[in-house]
C-alpha cells in the first residue's frame, strides 16, 4: 500500500482525498478494536476511546467542530502539511468536516465532545449527528484507488516500451 509521502508522486490528489484512500485500503486488512465508552453532561455527549499503540488511525469525518481532547498518551498527528508530536495532557478544536489521522506512539486514550441540546441518549441518533456517512470517504477512497491502479499501469507500459 501506498503511504502518504508517495501519494504526493503523481497522483494528483488533494488531502481528503488521501485520507479516504488510506480509509479505504485499511478496510482491506485486520480491523484493530478501539473501544468506546459513552458518557454525557448536561448538553454533552462524549466519546472516549482507547487506541492502543503503534495503530494508525483515520477518523470519520465530522458535521460539527468539536472539541477534542488527548487524555493520555503520545501520538504523531498527521495533517496535509506537517507532522505533529503530541503529548497528554492536550486539547483542540476542529471545524466541521474534520477528519484526523495520527499514529499512537503508545497507548492512547482520547475524548471528543459533541452538543447534544436534546439530551439524548440513543447513541446511534447521536453518532448520525456527530459523523458524516461513512460511505462517503469510502467511495471517494474506491475511486482514487481506481484512479492510481490506472496511472500506475500507464506508467508500467510507458516503462516496458522504453526497456
Amino acid at each position: 500500500m501506498k503511504c502518504l509521502m508517495e501519494l504526493d508522486k503523481g497522483y494528483g490528489l488533494n488531502w481528503p482525498e488521501k485520507l479516504a484512500y488510506l480509509a479505504f485500503k485499511f478496510l482491506e486488512g485486520a480491523q484493530i478494536r478501539c473501544p468506546v465508552v459513552h458518557s454525557f453532561e448536561p448538553g454533552v455527549y462524549i466519546r472516549e476511546m482507547f487506541i492502543p499503540k503503534g495503530v494508525v488511525f483515520i477518523g470519520r469525518a465530522h458535521r460539527h467542530g468539536h472539541r477534542v481532547e488527548l487524555v493520555s498518551g503520545k501520538v504523531v498527528l498527521i495533517e496535509e502539511d506537517r507532522r505533529t508530536h503530541l503529548e497528554a495532557p492536550f486539547d483542540m478544536y476542529t471545524v466541521p468536516c474534520y477528519m484526523t489521522a495520527f499514529i499512537a506512539v503508545t497507548d492512547v486514550v482520547g475524548r471528543t465532545y459533541h452538543p447534544n441540546p436534546t439530551e439524548s441518549r440513543d447513541l446511534i441518533t447521536l453518532e448520525d449527528d456527530a459523523f458524516r456517512p461513512a460511505a462517503e470517504p469510502l467511495a471517494i477512497g474506491a475511486a482514487v484507488n481506481a484512479r492510481i491502479l490506472a496511472i500506475d499501469a500507464e506508467r508500467a507500459k510507458v516503462l516496458e516500451v522504453a526497456a
